[in-house]
């Protein structure tokens, strides 16, 4: 099985929330809630910034979490959530060490990054790639990510048990 999964190059982010907000446009999310955040990761606001959306884990601690089964866990690695059986409960958030999971409050359940999973199935790229006007956020195989090196540890982004498939560009 190939798992995807996103890298994001904190030497160059400017920071600028793009992949934020694409991410809650395709969402359909109102604002305040984010699939995807867009933050520096130090108090002063110069960076380095960091851009953290689900990791799509390898062992997915929301989707064991899940008491209706709304999050599943496709071939390829990517996490996908299901609203038509979520019950909105806060399980998934609270089992996710990273925070993915958000309240959607217009539809009362859980959102959370698919990495546009739709998309990619139609030869689409994920929205906040797309967006990123410096193209420092990227996405593909993880293997793939590791050969142009991407690791695990990022400024501001610890791995944990669930084993995320986050990859960063060394700030040096």
């Amino acid at each position: 099985m190939t798992q995807m999964g996103f890298m994001l190059d904190q030497k160059y982010c400017i920071g600028c929330q793009t992949c934020q907000h694409a991410c809650r446009a395709r969402h359909g999310v109102e604002p305040g809630t984010y699939p995807r955040h867009a933050t520096s990761s130090q108090v002063q606001v110069t960076g380095p910034f960091i851009s953290i959306a689900c990791n799509h884990c390898e062992h997915p601690a929301c989707m064991q979490a899940c008491p209706t089964g709304a999050l599943q866990k496709r071939e390829d690695g990517i996490v996908t959530h299901d609203p038509e059986i979520c019950i909105g409960c806060f399980s998934c958030k609270l089992a996710c060490p990273y925070d993915a999971p958000q309240k959607n409050e217009r539809m009362g359940v859980m959102v959370k990054c698919d990495m546009c999973a739709a998309r990619l199935d139609a030869g689409d790229q994920p929205a906040c790639v797309m967006a990123c006007p410096v193209k420092v956020l990227t996405y593909g195989p993880l293997d793939e990510l590791e050969k142009q090196g991407g690791v695990k540890e990022g400024v501001g982004f610890t791995v944990h048990s669930t084993n995320p498939s986050m990859r960063f560009i060394p700030i040096d």
